[in-house]
């Protein structure tokens, strides 16, 4: 499928950014929080819409991939339920997705270049589902620009990015909503009140898996196709699909139909299972223990089995934090079988009991197999059992019991949460800071893994450090 694009071809060469803030906050990384507070602050030149109680809020969709089909659903739930939420406009790179995204919309305007749909003062809020190297500079655009955002995990690629964007959301008073499990679930935040009861003594440990497995390889869509789908009949030429502007701030390369439609198993633009699944895992395993930044983090791993990527198939973090536990994170693409999300105390066990996601084994939700339908609906919990050696403990701290179950509620989704704090102003439930601890965590593994060697972080600086301190010693006392 070849497709040729010069290397000097400009993208939309007179479409200018809209001002010198945007270039400062989007141009190069900073190491130290030192060098962000020195660095020029670019001040916000749009302040964004007042809503009133019967505005309708304006959104679009930046990125209409297979994430966009799950989103554009659970926004077409609140349209319907509450009628305050209007589709703007729709944009993506590649023209047989851009119009597929606004016949599933319905959206009023169709964009190739995401810089258009931000220099609109009537849109309200961006949904962002693109790769993982556009994160930082559309959000930080897009605030800069007056607007909320609803921004897809992984936050970003980089712990500097993610600080920038924490920075960037203080400065504005815009909001952002990270996109991942965790944080919106009620249950988590009722294991979080039990937790801090001091119902199983020590928190000592955690446990996540989020493991998959497929025949073709994971990431390997159909080329064309969206999602799990091909789209065998969809043209892919240098007219209908910008790839200059794809590319972004990611090495220049000529056109390459693998990278567009695979990008997830390449680190320019990606940071492999750590950002795509266990992201999700870290923000559930947050919500239950407390958010918090990492002291220091390892990854390990490799390429095992599907020997046609950068990023792993098989990949694994130790996590270390300041309160005193540790969290273990796996993720497979080669063996679906994960365990449960699991936290240890040294009273008891708790464990997260869930059903078979609902989706196919790519990840894409619209082909779930028929099986995965009723499990779906089954209620999570969380159950929890006694230690055997503590167990007079438990029972005193738990009502004689030495078996706890606590059970799930329903609760507003991520993209109703967003609107509802778009009219209030309160801080979204997953906010701008503990997106950026989680991605702390996934992003030190990341580098750890690449980099061969442990990856240290100062909690009270927010800077990374060259090497972590030693490990607490505790001698006995001596007769």
């Amino acid at each position: 499928m070849a497709m040729n694009h010069p290397e000097d071809r400009s993208t939309r060469r007179h479409f200018l950014t809209r001002d010198a803030g945007i270039a400062a906050a989007t141009a190069g990384v900073v190491s130290t929080a030192a060098a962000r507070a020195a660095a020029p602050r670019p001040a916000a030149k749009a302040t964004g819409r007042v809503l009133g109680a019967n505005d309708r809020i304006n959104i679009a969709f930046i990125g209409n991939g297979m994430q966009f089909q799950t989103l554009i659903r659970v926004f077409q739930n609140r349209r319907q339920e509450k009628n305050d939420v209007h589709f703007s406009a729709v944009c993506d790179v590649w023209e047989p997705r851009l119009k597929y995204g606004q016949e599933q919309s319905g959206a009023e305007k169709a964009y190739r270049d995401y810089r258009e749909v931000l220099q609109r003062p009537d849109i309200d809020g961006v949904v962002l589902a693109v790769p993982d190297h556009w994160h930082h500079p559309m959000a930080s655009q897009a605030m800069l620009a007056g607007k909320d955002v609803y921004l897809e995990k992984p936050m970003t690629r980089t712990v500097d990015e993610a600080a920038k964007l924490n920075d960037l959301v203080n400065r504005t008073k815009r909001l952002i909503q990270l996109g991942g499990s965790g944080p919106a679930t009620r249950l988590y935040w009722k294991v979080n009140d039990y937790i801090k009861a001091g119902k199983m003594g020590k928190i000592v440990w955690g446990l996540i898996s989020y493991n998959r497995n497929t025949r073709q390889g994971m990431w390997d869509y159909p080329i064309p196709g969206i999602g799990s789908e091909p789209w065998p009949d969809a043209k892919v030429t240098a007219e209908n699909l910008d790839w200059n502007l794809w590319l972004g701030s990611a090495p220049k390369r000529r056109f390459s139909a693998e990278r567009y439609f695979r990008w997830r198993k390449f680190w320019d633009y990606s940071t492999g299972n750590a950002g795509d699944l266990l992201y999700h895992r870290l923000g559930m395993m947050s919500t239950m223990v407390g958010f918090d930044f990492p002291t220091r983090a390892v990854g390990a791993g490799g390429v095992y089995v599907q020997k046609n990527r950068e990023v792993p198939d098989t990949y694994m973090t130790m996590i270390e934090y300041p309160g005193e536990y540790s969290i273990n994170m796996v993720s497979c693409m080669a063996n679906e079988t994960s365990v449960p999300v699991s936290v240890y105390g040294n009273w008891a066990t708790l464990q997260i009991l869930e059903g078979r996601a609902a989706m196919d084994a790519m990840g894409d939700q619209r082909r779930a197999p028929s099986s995965a339908e009723p499990q779906r609906r089954s209620r999570m919990s969380a159950v929890v059992k006694a230690e055997r050696q503590f167990l007079n403990e438990f029972k005193e701290a738990n009502g004689g019991q030495t078996e706890v179950t606590i059970e799930s509620e329903t609760g507003p989704s991520l993209g109703d949460n967003w609107l509802d704090c778009m009219r209030s102003r309160e801080s979204p439930v997953y906010n701008v800071l503990r997106g950026y601890q989680v991605m702390v965590a996934i992003a030190l593994g990341v580098e750890s893994y690449r980099k061969g060697r442990v990856m240290a972080f100062d909690p009270a600086r927010q800077v990374m450090l060259p090497a972590g301190p030693p490990h607490k010693e505790f001698p006995p006392a001596e007769a």
